[in-house]
């Protein structure tokens, strides 16, 4: 596999972003046009999108330029989601060994049995509800967010002025963003919000079945064989398994990629393996694809 710095210009992902950043700009400007649902529909889409542009870039892509790729991500379309710190919490995932484990993976749905006994029966209840694809729809970006501040706000308390300058210089874009929309675009901040959870929701599905605790050396990474709509979404990162057995390599060569390392097969004997997201959505819509509690340890009720 070819090194990151010796690639050229990849322009499958430049042209994914100059479609986002234009598509986002076509809606704000037209929104009166459009129409309040189908702009709050548009935007989530490309806010999904963008995502999965942000998750391409942290990986060095397009460019071979850190410092191109990091302006190209930068635009804080998701307001909740500051480019460098969901940059360092997803390379931390990457470099994790025990994938799913709460203490160490920061991308980690579970929590630990005596983090369990401690909650009351309304936050289980919901955490429950939250390990369900309708839950995780419904309560996934709310809980991301919530999560992610409590934790960057203790670790700002610790000292780390890294996390509070990046905190500070993406609330100060996000602070003329809402300026410019509002202001000069005159779109209505409330459904600019409303698209932003909506968005961070269909990254959900996504996210969702995406890593599964098993046993031995077996994948904790599933395969989802999705096309069309939800790959290009998702810029093929449904070929989880994939992605992290090969994270440099771009989200177009992701199929070849995955019939070569045998992906199916890996998932099948460990995280999962799907046909495609009817098939996540049959499955989990309204069932658990986990406790909680992190696997490996007994539910103390």
């Amino acid at each position: 596999m070819a090194s990151i710095h010796s690639r050229q210009i990849e322009w499958p992902t430049v042209v994914i972003a100059l479609g986002i950043y234009a598509g986002w700009l076509l809606v704000i400007s037209y929104h009166e046009s459009i129409g309040g649902f189908l702009s709050i529909l548009f935007l989530a889409l490309l806010i999904a999108w963008h995502g999965a542009l942000q998750h391409e870039i942290i990986h060095g892509h397009p460019f071979r330029s850190e410092p191109a790729n990091e302006l190209l991500a930068t635009v804080p379309i998701n307001p909740f989601r500051p480019y460098r710190v969901y940059r360092r919490s997803h390379l931390r995932h990457h470099i994790c060994t025990e994938l799913t484990d709460p203490d160490t993976d920061t991308e980690s749905f579970f929590v630990k049995a005596d983090t369990w006994t401690k909650l009351n029966i309304l936050t289980k209840s919901l955490l429950i509800f939250h390990q369900t694809l309708f839950g995780r729809i419904i309560l996934g970006p709310l809980l991301q967010i919530f999560l992610t501040i409590r934790h960057d706000i203790s670790e700002i308390r610790s000292g780390d002025g890294r996390l509070l300058r990046w905190w500070l210089i993406h609330l100060v874009l996000v602070g003329l963003l809402f300026l410019g929309i509002t202001e000069l675009g005159s779109f209505p901040l409330w459904q600019y919000l409303v698209a932003t959870y909506c968005g961070a929701s269909l990254t959900s599905v996504r996210t969702y079945c995406e890593h599964r605790w098993v046993k031995d050396e077996a994948t904790r990474s599933a395969t989802v064989t999705s096309k069309g709509f939800w790959a290009l979404l998702f810029l093929n990162n449904n070929l989880h398994d994939t992605h992290h057995a090969d994270p440099d390599i771009p989200w177009y060569k992701l199929p070849r990629r995955s019939v070569e390392l045998e992906s199916i097969s890996e998932s099948k004997k460990g995280a999962g393996y799907y046909s495609g997201y009817f098939e996540v959505f049959r499955c989990y819509l309204f069932k658990m694809h986990a406790h909680p509690v992190h696997p490996k340890e007994k539910v103390l009720s």
